[in-house]
């Protein structure tokens, strides 16, 4: 989990048409959450995904596979597909904090 301390102040929607424009068109980017703490889960795969959420001049970046179901026998089975998709957890994980930071610090 990365945290990134922004100077704008983007609302979800913004930073979510930003990914899908300027990031890559090759993921999907939905809101997850109820109010203004709606989070965008950002879907690579079944298995590689990342979860990001906006708290004031703050953006969190947390990688993980964007299916409830696996996420949950992923804690089951202690971290099983975690294990196996690291790297591609990490790696998209980056690319985000990255494009965010150039993008709204």
């Amino acid at each position: 989990m990365k945290v990134i301390k922004i100077g704008q102040d983007p609302s979800n929607e913004e930073i979510a048409q930003a990914l899908a424009q300027e990031f890559s068109s090759g993921y999907s980017y939905k809101s997850f959450g109820l109010g203004n703490n709606k989070s965008i889960i950002v879907r690579k795969s079944e298995f590689v995904g990342a979860q990001i959420s906006k708290s004031g001049k703050q953006i969190t970046v947390h990688a993980h596979a964007p299916n409830v179901l696996l996420s949950l026998l992923d804690v089951l089975y202690s971290g099983i597909i975690s294990v196996a998709s690291y790297s591609s957890l990490k790696e998209l994980e980056s690319d985000l904090v990255v494009f965010l930071k150039n993008k709204y610090a």
